[in-house]
């Protein structure tokens, strides 16, 4: 098996890392060019898309206006225009004559160019009691009316009798027909309804729409006629009505590739309707209204806004498949592609150095308060209790013998501190003194007794060891023993020092279990699981473990000793004997687990 090699830079490796990465920044010298030409390509790309804003901006504006200016053009009909017949003073005779209303002309009903209203069905007016009529006709719609199929006009006076007489196309039935028909849609808004039933109190002599009845516009407004209120207005289907004012404006628009416009009723209907604009040859312009939409002039939105009053139920947008390319935007993309690139990955390298680097300083900030912490505490009681021995303050024996066993394990642990340092020296300057050879395996097991029993039984933990190998007896394991035995001290030591107490109120987790067990992918290495039961650690504690100067917490409020450096020398002694070590969080607790190679004593002979 072939482990990856994790060990500490030294520093002349740190070095040439630092010397590539500061010619690669030289070579990126022409950053600031490629900036340029990117926010220049950004530049022509905005001004392009400002400028198809500002053309749909005028597009919406001149719909807004042509459908106000059609609206307030009806408002010029007279009042009396809305009965058949029309009173007209004759300046000649001096009397009123009795006229027919412009508004009776049946070429206002038909579609063509002279309709004066596109999509109109007809005009309507109801008197102060809620009676309809049409100009179109003279008499009175009711609902009798409806069942009337062959206009025979039964108590309809008598223009009706004249229709009945009259074969079914002919101009009094056609007239009787688009009248009912007016009479007929009108009576499905709940709105004139309304006011019918309500009364025409205000006066509201300007047009305004009711949108109650799909597919229709209702223009009403409420006017004096005879000194008596009146409900008078036309009714129009939407359809038409927006699409030749639509297709009309955008026909004299000029946008460099196709445009989808989407008007839809988002207020009452939720009907939508779809404007295709496109360039054909010789520079003309065609306007269709395609039976399938292609969703990919949807990509690109240039504009989306809602129409003015009355008509703020409406919304329309713009959209495209991609704004036109330049040769300007063309060559600026291939420049921007390449800096970008380059951008990225000196930005990269340069800010992964850089934290590493402040993480390095501020570690070994760290590190030297540990030390100095770690040196001090302990000196200054083996000062204070030697100096009281050497004075002769101490007189039972009993107390002598604790302060010596004192000043003995102080300074066991302050030579464990220092050995730690200086082999972490010697491996970070790969100045290896570690000659990893075949032990026996009930060897390791007696190292790990002797080495972690003192410190163990001090702390009331209990050791368990367990044995999971079917040939332990004739197991050799390729291991350095000083090294191994270092491995064994500073992780035991971390397990016990990490252990809180306080947290933790169960006697029965004071333990570390020790398993040897056959590696579970790699039949030619030993695992040594090294098992404890305190708080664990956290996710994202577990990738930096092994860090030099890591520790977990705040080094403000930590409580624990140490100086973050055992773990990494637990790491580098591991690699060094040529295995390899990782953590894995239990619940509860936490396991170190050790691979070293191993072989059987029986095929060594």
């Amino acid at each position: 098996m072939i482990f990856s090699d994790k060990r500490l830079l030294n520093y002349s490796q740190r070095l040439r890392r630092l010397r590539y990465l500061a010619i690669g920044f030289l070579l990126f010298l022409l950053i600031p060019i490629g900036t340029l030409l990117y926010f220049g390509f950004q530049q022509i790309e905005a001004n392009l898309l400002n400028e198809y804003q500002r053309e749909s901006s005028n597009l919406v504006l001149k719909i807004n206006r042509t459908l106000y200016k059609k609206l307030t053009f009806t408002n010029t009909l007279s009042e009396n225009e809305f009965d058949y017949y029309q009173q007209v003073y004759n300046p000649l005779t001096k009397q009123q004559q009795q006229v027919l209303s412009p508004l009776t002309s049946l070429r206002y009903l038909q579609l063509n160019n002279e309709q004066p209203i596109k999509g109109l069905v007809g005009y309507f007016q109801y008197d102060s009691q809620g009676r309809f009529n049409s100009p179109i006709w003279p008499e009175p719609i009711s609902v009798k009316d409806f069942s009337d199929n062959s206009f025979s006009g039964a108590n309809t006076g008598d223009s009706s009798e004249q229709v009945s007489n009259q074969p079914v196309n002919s101009e009094l039935a056609i007239r009787k027909k688009a009248a009912i028909k007016v009479y007929q849609i009108m009576s499905q808004s709940k709105a004139i309804q309304q006011m019918i039933e309500r009364g025409y109190d205000k006066k509201n002599h300007y047009f305004n729409i009711i949108f109650d009845i799909p597919d229709y516009f209702v223009f009403y407004r409420i006017a004096s006629v005879a000194e008596q209120s009146r409900l008078q207005g036309y009714l129009v289907k939407r359809k038409p009505y927006m699409r030749q004012i639509i297709t009309d404006i955008l026909e004299w628009r000029s946008f460099e590739s196709a445009v989808l416009v989407k008007l839809q009723d988002v207020k009452h209907s939720g009907q939508t309707e779809f404007f295709f604009y496109e360039n054909i040859s010789n520079g003309q312009v065609k306007v269709s209204q395609p039976l399938q939409i292609d969703s990919r002039f949807e990509q690109q939105a240039i504009y989306n806004t809602k129409l003015q009053w009355p008509y703020e139920g409406y919304s329309v947008s713009l959209s495209t498949h991609s704004l036109p390319l330049t040769s300007a935007m063309i060559y600026s993309g291939i420049f921007i592609i390449i800096l970008i690139a380059v951008i990225l990955f000196a930005c990269f390298g340069f800010y992964r150095l850089g934290v590493k680097q402040l993480a390095l300083g501020e570690q070994r900030l760290n590190f030297v308060s540990s030390v100095s912490h770690e040196l001090k505490t302990p000196l200054t009681s083996i000062q204070m209790y030697s100096q009281m021995l050497k004075e002769g303050t101490v007189i039972s024996e009993m107390h002598q013998k604790k302060y010596f066993e004192f000043i003995y394990g102080e300074s066991e642990r302050l030579t464990r501190l220092i050995n730690n340092i200086l082999q972490l020296s010697t491996l970070s300057h790969q100045q290896q003194n570690v000659q990893p050879q075949y032990t026996p395996l009930a060897v390791l097991v007696d190292i790990i007794r002797s080495k972690t029993s003192s410190l163990i039984d001090k702390h009331n933990f209990q050791q368990n060891m367990f044995m999971e190998l079917s040939d332990s007896e004739h197991m050799l394991v390729l291991v350095d023993q000083d090294a191994f035995a270092q491995v064994i001290i500073n992780i035991t030591d971390n397990a016990v020092k990490f252990f809180d107490k306080t947290q933790i109120n169960d006697l029965s987790r004071q333990k570390i279990n020790f398993i040897f067990r056959q590696h579970p992918k790699h039949k030619h290495l030993v695992q040594l699981e090294i098992r404890d039961y305190g708080e664990g650690i956290s996710q994202q504690q577990e990738s930096k473990i092994f860090e030099l100067f890591y520790r977990g917490g705040n080094e403000l409020t930590r409580t624990t000793q140490g100086t973050g450096i055992g773990l990494a020398l637990v790491s580098e002694l591991v690699l060094a004997q040529q295995g390899e070590v990782k953590v894995e969080r239990r619940s509860p607790g936490l396991a170190m687990l050790i691979s070293f190679h191993a072989k059987s004593e029986s095929v060594s002979g």
